[in-house]
C-alpha cells in the first residue's frame, strides 16, 4: 500500500468509525452494506470483494491491525473491517507508523512560500 494509499484508508475509516459510534442510523446502514459505506466513506472496496464487520480485536486492535486486515482481505477477497461498539480511548503512546500517517510531509517542506526549496 503506498504512502497515498495507505492516508486515504485511514481518513475514511476513521469517518466510517466516529459516523458509527455518533449516529446509530449510520451504524445500521454500515451493518446493512459495509461495503457501500465504506466506499462512499472513501475506503476503497473493489467489486466482488466482501466486507465483514467484525466487533471483537484481532491483534491489539489497533491501526496497524486494521491496515493489516485490510490489505490481506483485498488479496483474499474478503476483508474484515474492525468497528468496536464504542471508542476505545487508550493512553498509550502512537506507533511510528501511526505519527507518519498523521504527521504528512513527504518529499516536499509544503511551506509554498517563494524561496521554498521543494519546486
Amino acid at each position: 500500500m503506498t504512502r497515498e494509499e495507505r492516508s486515504k484508508f485511514i481518513g475514511g475509516y476513521s469517518k466510517v468509525l466516529t459516523n458509527a459510534w455518533a449516529d446509530e442510523k449510520f451504524m445500521a446502514q454500515l451493518k446493512a452494506d459495509p461495503a457501500g459505506v465504506l466506499s462512499q466513506a472513501g475506503v476503497s472496496i473493489p467489486s466482488g470483494v466482501r466486507v465483514n464487520l467484525k466487533t471483537n480485536k484481532e491483534g491489539d486492535g489497533g491501526l496497524d491491525d486494521q491496515i493489516r486486515l485490510y490489505e490481506e482481505g483485498l488479496k483474499s477477497g474478503s476483508v474484515d473491517i474492525y468497528v468496536p461498539a464504542e471508542p476505545q480511548m487508550g493512553d498509550g503512546e502512537l506507533s511510528d507508523s501511526q505519527l507518519e500517517s498523521i504527521a504528512g510531509g513527504g518529499d516536499c517542506c509544503c511551506c509554498c512560500t517563494p524561496c521554498c526549496s521543494c519546486g
